[in-house]
């Protein structure tokens, strides 16, 4: 039932990315780069969702023929993979010695929240696909968990709910955030009259995730 290595079937090997090209002009043969169509792939993704794009309409915002985009990514699964372990590679990993493992874990889920929040048309599809950049971020959070006393199997458990957690409050902060266009009543009118900013909602439920870890991890 134990199996440290489920969490990392959540991803797979991305794309290799390429090194920079020179700017496209109209007329000469297209040159992207893996950069470019990752981020021509999330501007979209944040008007119309990851579900509407298509590579016609990715092909139209570089401004390059269809098919030059699949000379790039030869699916739409394989471009998701791409913009994921671009995304995820932007997420720091503390080293040890930067605090304890509370510390780190915390500092870990904050850099998360502001890297995937920042494209959250893209968080709903992590756990469909897999990358290389996934595999080493949780191995990373895996091995913090370890460090704080859980052995494999239960750090696995640990590192789910955690993801849990991150991918609900990403979605609530969009869903919160007028910026997207997507502003709810019903989760403002409740916490109202507590007077908090949607940072200080993210610290608080991270700390009572903190807690029922140390609660589980018992006396030390």
């Amino acid at each position: 039932m134990d199996d440290p290595g489920a969490s990392r079937r959540l991803f797979r090997i991305p794309l290799p990315e390429t090194t920079a090209t020179s700017p496209r002009t109209r007329g000469r043969p297209p040159s992207l780069t893996d950069q470019d169509v990752v981020d021509a792939a999330l501007e979209l993704t944040d008007e119309i969702g990851f579900d509407n794009l298509s590579m016609r309409a990715l092909a139209r915002s570089l401004d390059v023929p269809t098919m030059t985009v699949y000379s790039y990514v030869e699916s739409k699964e394989a471009l998701l993979n791409l913009v994921v372990g671009h995304l995820l590679r932007r997420i720091r990993i503390p080293e040890a010695n930067e605090g304890p493992w509370d510390v780190r874990l915390r500092s870990v889920m904050r850099d998360a929240r502001r890297v995937i929040g920042a494209h959250p048309g893209v968080s709903s599809k992590l756990g469909d696909n897999g990358t290389e950049e996934g595999a080493r971020l949780a191995g990373a959070v895996l091995e913090i968990l370890q460090e704080a006393g859980f052995d494999a199997g239960a750090a696995a458990m640990c590192f789910a709910t955690l993801y849990t957690f991150m991918t609900g409050q990403i979605d609530l902060d969009f869903l919160a955030d007028p910026a997207f266009g997507q502003s709810r009543t019903t989760l403002s009118e409740a916490t109202k009259s507590a007077q908090v900013s949607r940072d200080e909602l993210f610290e608080f439920g991270f700390d009572v995730f903190l807690e029922g870890l140390r609660a589980k991890l018992g006396p030390t």
